[in-house]
């Protein structure tokens, strides 16, 4: 039966946030740390493991820029070690949760993808 291409708009969705974060940490000068002890730390769902996909919430502790690629620091919301993962292994909707946890930067607070690209979505 035909349907939609849901994995094709969700790839596209998770590209789109990709690239507003990416914005918005460049706004911060490429990186930006929260401190873990104020309980502000944005909490993200991620598909780790390489082989068989294991869904963890991961504290986020800071985000860099390096290399030209988006690079995220957290650790297990549950257990508190340290997960390693790519941007493109959070749920969709989860890095622009990110996003909502950055502070306006000299009055810049608007890192909004152009609007035809979000209807092409």
């Amino acid at each position: 039966m035909n349907h939609t291409d849901f994995y094709a708009r969700i790839r596209a969705i998770k590209e789109m946030e990709y690239r507003e974060l990416y914005a918005a940490i460049e706004l911060h000068g490429a990186s930006y740390e929260w401190n873990s002890n104020d309980g502000e730390c944005p909490v993200i769902a991620v598909n780790t493991g390489s082989v068989q996909l294991a869904p963890a919430d991961v504290l986020i502790c800071r985000v860099t820029i390096e290399n030209g690629n988006l690079r995220l620091y957290g650790v297990e919301n549950e257990y508190g070690n340290e997960v390693n993962f790519r941007p493109d292994e959070a749920f969709a909707g989860h890095l622009s949760y990110i996003i909502d946890c950055l502070p306006p930067v000299n009055g810049v607070d608007d890192v909004t993808t152009l609007k035809t690209e979000e209807e092409a979505v």
